[in-house]
């Protein structure tokens, strides 16, 4: 009973993925995720419901539009599995607790904007004003370890309540980045950080609650660190190329979720 458990809630979220999809293609462009149907974006041709299977479609197909031929991209099954392989990942950690759903949302959300800040450099409002609400008001059945309630051990960190907790994390995150944008701003006479990153950060504070923030905001200086150097050894990038700095808060925030109290309790002084 519990393994198809695990088995349906994974299939949910293959089909959350695919609608995934439609909010990172729509999105950015102003129009509605809920109507028209989902359309070839070649031909314009709608899309028939057994051509629309996340993942076994395009198989299916053979990654190619049934009506013109052109190229599926390759991204619509990688973003349902994906969501997937999250959905299954957060039901194994919390076992079906709030927690569970909660930070499926809280990914999911995440997935959009990782992908939305790829292709546009944007980071929609519209997903991180009420993404850092919804981290608020859910935060009394978010896993209560994320606000230290039952883990005293990590000192530097104590005790909060969990919309306490969400609220500073929400505040600070977004705190730390605009305050790092705007020193960059004036030191440099040019922008190194969108108000998107620091609205992306406060969602993540919400979801994460304070004790995270901090970390979530290094992983990410770190990974778009380390892509910043990629580029510049293997493709011959300059300083000044510009990063989405979303997709490395969005990974970021993914690890933070799973490791970062461990890591905490690890590196921090009993």
């Amino acid at each position: 009973m519990q393994i198809s458990l695990f088995i349906f809630y994974t299939l949910l979220g293959l089909v959350i993925g695919s609608f995934l999809n439609v909010c990172i293609y729509r999105i950015p462009l102003g129009k509605s995720v809920v109507a028209p149907r989902s359309g070839c974006t070649h031909c314009g041709a709608q899309i028939p419901f057994y051509d629309n299977i996340p993942v076994l479609s395009y198989l299916l197909l053979r990654g190619k539009c049934r009506f013109c031929g052109a190229a599926i991209s390759l991204q619509y099954p990688m973003v349902e599995l994906l969501t997937g392989a999250t959905f299954l990942v957060c039901a194994l950690r919390w076992n079906f607790s709030s927690p569970t759903y909660i930070n499926s949302l809280f990914l999911s959300i995440t997935i959009v904007l990782i992908f939305t800040d790829y292709h546009h450099r944007i980071l929609p409002n519209i997903l991180t004003l009420p993404g850092t609400l919804a981290g608020i008001l859910l935060s009394p059945l978010q896993a209560q370890e994320l606000y230290q309630v039952g883990l005293p051990e990590i000192r530097m960190f104590p005790a909060i309540q969990p919309c306490v907790g969400s609220t500073l994390g929400a505040v600070f995150g977004a705190g730390m980045l605009l305050v790092v944008g705007l020193g960059y701003q004036k030191l440099r006479k040019r922008q190194g950080l969108g108000m998107g990153d620091v609205k992306m950060m406060a969602m993540a504070g919400a979801f994460l609650g304070y004790p995270l923030t901090f970390l979530t905001i290094f992983a990410g200086s770190l990974l778009g660190l380390l892509a910043g150097i990629y580029l510049i050894v293997f493709h011959k990038q300059n300083f000044q190329a510009k990063l989405p700095f979303g997709v490395f808060l969005g990974v970021g925030s993914a690890l933070m979720l799973f490791y970062g109290l461990p890591f905490l309790d690890w590196y921090l002084p009993k």
